[in-house]
């Protein structure tokens, strides 16, 4: 019997986890080429990631965990779930890469309900890009946009909790056109 607990204990911890966890904020959008057949290819590699800051405040508080092997690590889970193989770079038919960015000077507008005039308003922002290549070609076959606001002061299961619901939700099949299926 405890072998069925732990995986079931597991399972109810992340979706109580990813209930308190407000996402609303949180856009993704997924786009392919349609002239190519998504669902032939079978292996990747990773071609890299890179970190973008706009900062010229110092406002920035850097998470307390590497964020960039976590997200690594979530696009890695999604690739094989859907039956893709990681292999050595010559030997790869796809390249995934990935940037992240934070923007702690973006401006929204925020209307003042009194007066009905638009006030500009700091909200930092931050956004994940995921890029799968066709090595053979070069071209781009997929990419993967979430965008959504910063909070400063969430908890880190937080911040790991609101990247993993970018990340599956850019890889689900039930709301993108894509070879995730």
């Amino acid at each position: 019997m405890k072998k069925f607990y732990a995986p079931f204990a597991l399972l109810l911890l992340t979706v109580l986890l990813s209930a308190c966890t407000n996402t609303k904020d949180i856009e993704v959008e997924t786009a392919s080429d349609p002239k190519v057949n998504l669902s032939a290819y079978s292996t990747y590699a990773w071609l890299g990631s890179a970190e973008i800051l706009n900062d010229p405040e110092g406002k920035w508080q850097p998470a307390k965990f590497d964020i960039s092997s976590d997200i690594k690590f979530l696009i890695d889970s999604e690739l094989r779930d859907s039956g893709l193989t990681e292999v050595a770079d010559a030997d790869a038919e796809v390249a995934i890469s990935f940037f992240t960015g934070v923007d702690m000077a973006a401006q929204e507008l925020k209307a003042d309900p009194e007066t009905d005039v638009e006030i500009p308003e700091n909200v930092p922002k931050a956004a994940l890009i995921v890029v799968a290549l066709d090595i053979k070609t070069g071209f781009v076959i997929w990419i993967g946009v979430a965008t959504g606001n910063v909070n400063e002061n969430s908890t880190v299961a937080e911040k790991k909790a609101r990247i993993a619901y970018a990340v599956k939700k850019m890889f689900n099949p039930r709301f993108y056109d894509s070879w995730f299926k």
